[in-house]
């Protein structure tokens, strides 16, 4: 299976800490794997992409309470909302690795190492988070 294929079944991995996991074993791989540049991918039916947990539900930015980042409770809503954007940027790179057949390997390469630096970003504040008690 090649890197690209394997970044496709990363994506739609709902478990956050799953996701995070296989995005760092493909960019552990890249250094010695097939890219499957020329393969062209399509996600396999009815597999939703990208892979969401099913909580905390998504709401609309307009439907969350406004808090002061001063409160434990706000700090905690803060860098949940940050935490949140690490996740979706690991899913915008790897979709980049799987999307586009044809690319010079140096652009899978450095969207690879995007997305390992992102789940990297996204597993330190969810550990802030636990931390915080949340």
């Amino acid at each position: 299976m090649t890197i690209r294929h394997r970044a496709l079944q990363a994506l739609g991995l709902s478990d956050p800490a799953e996701k995070c996991q296989a995005t760092h074993d493909l960019r552990a791989m890249g250094e010695h794997a097939d890219w499957g540049i020329q393969e062209t991918l399509m996600p396999s039916a009815g597999w939703p992409l990208p892979g969401r947990p099913e909580r905390p539900r998504l709401v609309a930015a307009v439907d969350v309470p406004s808090r002061s980042p001063f409160t434990e409770e706000g700090l905690a809503a803060m860098v949940h909302s940050i935490a949140h954007i690490e996740f979706n940027a690991i899913n915008l790179a790897l979709d980049a690795v799987w999307r586009f057949a044809g690319m010079p390997e140096a652009f899978y390469r450095d969207w690879l190492r995007v997305a390992d630096e992102e789940a990297r970003h996204f597993a330190l504040l969810h550990t802030a988070l636990q931390d915080m008690g949340w």
